[in-house]
């Protein structure tokens, strides 16, 4: 097979190495985003999509202590506080 070889200048190889960079930062930020992993306090319906558990399950999680946050009628669930109540009541 024949290789290809296609020259740069400096000016057009910086050009295309911000460009690569560019497009690949606003992916990660995409991904990021689409995860939620700025995001430090969920709603129940994200909480159970964290844990990959049914909305029953996690009233259950709740009743056994699961750490939540309310203020005025509104309940928030921190990532961080659930990752160790999990590790303090699952570490086998």
């Amino acid at each position: 097979m024949n290789a290809v070889s296609i020259s740069l200048s400096d000016e057009q190889l910086n050009e295309l190495q911000a460009t690569v960079y560019l497009h690949i930062k606003e992916e990660i930020e995409r991904a990021r985003e689409d995860c939620r992993l700025e995001q430090v306090y969920m709603t129940k319906k994200e909480t159970c999509i964290y844990l990959h558990v049914s909305n029953n399950i996690l009233d259950k999680f709740i009743e056994a202590g699961l750490p939540k946050v309310s203020l005025a009628g509104i309940t928030r669930f921190n990532k961080q506080a659930i990752d160790q109540w999990l590790l303090g009541n699952f570490e086998r």
